[in-house]
């Protein structure tokens, strides 16, 4: 959740690891995770995603 709210924000993958104290590969491969959960294709933008959710 923390990690899709940061997405929402348009922030990038090392503003994201700065913040979650995290490497940005590991923030790499959660959004990657999120795409899976959520059935996304590769193609798919995660971010149009999130926004069009949150309208």
């Amino acid at each position: 959740m923390k990690l899709c709210a940061y997405l929402y924000l348009k922030m990038y993958t090392r503003q994201v690891s700065k913040l979650m104290h995290i490497e940005p590969k590991s923030v790499r491969m959660s959004r990657y995770r999120i795409k899976q959960k959520l059935d996304l294709d590769k193609e798919e933008d995660l971010n149009a995603f999130l926004h069009k959710l949150g309208n």
